[in-house]
């Protein structure tokens, strides 16, 4: 019984108020839950984690090693001496390093209904690793979660996400194991939803009031999980949208294959001569979408292609100004309909597979984001080039002169003349309207051909013939089939998700009732 010391403790009335039922299943002979000493108890506010913080059950069959109920197996507790007892815990990742050590008080055995509640009036709390969740966290916000390995280092940082990680792990793979490809999408969505959402509030319930309450982390631990979730089911739900999207996807495919052998260039769908630049690095990107294995991933995987078409375009504007020594400065904003064009162009050079089936996959299976994010809209502008690439007729776009892609050495020193030929005749006059971003970068490429030729003056180069030189005529275009074409039309107007207003309701109602919970 107690001697009012407990009665006076607020550690104890919030464990009485509030986890009356939970102290039920926390009785003899395998459980202690301990109570800080009320002076050591200022400035800490009492909460559900701090609660589990301090139940602790037994490890395995040791009756002096304990585990808690908020950090699991990752954190060992050891009961050790004789007068006065302590508690000192261990790391399983540092073993038999000690971290803290709380002195026992006294002991007392309260009865709850029929159960038996044994607890350790402790001089101090328990050292639990919550002290570096502000830290970790203020790293990850200004950082944000853009990867999977960057989702599956934030979770598991802390200690207390590991337990329910692993119970996680195990709903996923029980939930795809009862998944057919014949399923619903809705039904799919829903199954997925609910268990990024379950995970998503057993996870922050395991952080400080504080945490709980920040809207910041709110957000950021649930992209942690759509990555890390996603990425468990993307075996299994990805090769079913290829299966939905197929016939489709061969239509694009026909037609981005189409362009690619036309060499598509961006002057011909309207981008300024003056500011056109190649985009190797923005190809590479978008090249690399089938490797993320998460459709979050690879919305971030579009959304980084814009960034870097973007970038690509600002710098080949500032460097043509800085070269013509203009005074006026340069417009580096890429207008909706450039930035369409040069996506467009991106696309094709990067000749993705299952383009219809990412922007389904991405449009059905990314819950963390809303359509106010930059990262949705960079899907949007995906779509938009996919229209744009469907609609071409390349027989009616301008001509234009064609960029050799694949030169012979004759070729080379060919065009490094030309080059070198404009540069000459601007002469001084920097400011000509006939030197674009593009001459620019030929001209660089140029001098290093010019120095890396010189040693090799007296080689004798056989004629070839060249790709580049060959006729573009002799290629047979395809013929457009309007069918295939109102197919896609019709099956890309059918993709948006109906069901992602109720996921975000239910988002706001559980982030409402935590809200409540902590208040």
């Amino acid at each position: 019984m107690s001697d009012g010391t407990l009665n006076r403790n607020s550690f104890y009335n919030y464990l009485r108020e509030n986890h009356e039922i939970d102290l039920l299943n926390w009785c003899e002979p395998r459980w202690l839950v301990c109570v800080p000493q009320e002076a050591s108890l200022k400035n800490i506010p009492v909460s559900t984690f701090f609660v589990e913080a301090h139940t602790l059950y037994q490890h395995t069959n040791s009756n002096s090693q304990y585990c808690s109920q908020l950090f699991g197996n990752s954190l060992i507790y050891e009961i050790t001496g004789e007068d006065p007892r302590a508690i000192i815990s261990y790391s399983d990742k540092d073993a038999e390093v000690l971290i803290t050590k709380a002195t026992i008080i006294t002991e007392y055995l309260i009865t709850v209904e029929d159960k038996i509640v044994h607890i350790l009036l402790l001089d101090r709390p328990l050292e639990t690793c919550i002290d570096g969740d502000d830290s970790t966290v203020n790293h990850y916000l200004t950082s944000s979660v853009t990867s999977a390995a960057q989702a599956k280092g934030f979770l598991f940082h802390f200690r207390a996400h590991e337990t329910p990680l692993k119970d996680l792990n195990e709903e996923a793979q029980d939930a795809l194991e009862e998944i057919v490809p014949s399923d619903d999408v809705t039904n799919i969505q829903n199954v997925v939803h609910d268990i990024i959402l379950n995970a998503w509030t057993k996870l922050i319930k395991k952080h400080s009031p504080s945490l709980q309450a920040n809207p910041d982390f709110q957000d950021l631990l649930f992209r942690a999980l759509d990555y890390y979730v996603m990425e468990k089911c993307h075996q299994v739900l990805w090769w079913q949208i290829c299966e939905r999207c197929q016939t489709v996807d061969q239509i694009v495919k026909a037609r981005l294959t189409h362009l690619h052998t036309a060499q598509l260039s961006p002057l011909q769908l309207g981008v300024p001569a003056h500011y056109y630049t190649p985009l190797p690095a923005a190809v590479v990107e978008l090249a690399s979408l089938s490797g993320r294995e998460s459709p979050i991933g690879r919305l971030q995987c579009v959304s980084t292609t814009i960034d870097l078409i973007k970038a690509q375009a600002k710098e080949a504007r500032v460097v043509l100004h800085a070269y013509k020594n203009q005074d006026d400065y340069p417009s580096l904003e890429l207008s909706e309909a450039e930035l369409v064009a040069l996506l467009t162009t991106v696309v094709v050079q990067a000749q993705c597979s299952h383009l219809v089936a990412n922007i389904y996959y991405m449009t059905h299976f990314v819950f963390s984001i809303n359509e106010e994010h930059p990262l949705w809209k960079s899907l949007c502008l995906l779509r938009s080039s996919l229209e744009h690439i469907m609609k071409l007729d390349v027989a009616s776009l301008p001509p234009v002169s064609a960029i050799r892609k694949e030169l012979s050495l004759q070729d080379l020193m060919q065009v490094s003349a030309e080059v070198e030929s404009r540069f000459e005749r601007v002469g001084a006059s920097k400011s000509s309207g006939d030197i674009t971003a593009l001459d620019l970068q030929l001209h660089q490429v140029t001098q290093q051909i010019q120095l890396s030729t010189q040693a090799l003056s007296e080689t004798n180069l056989p004629e070839r013939n060249s790709p580049s030189r060959r006729s573009d005529r002799g290629m047979t275009s395809t013929v457009q089939d309007g069918s295939k074409i109102q197919s896609f039309r019709e099956f890309l107007a059918s993709i948006p998700s109906s069901v992602r207003a109720s996921f975000r309701r239910r988002q706001s109602q559980q982030r409402s009732a935590l809200q409540s919970s902590v208040n």
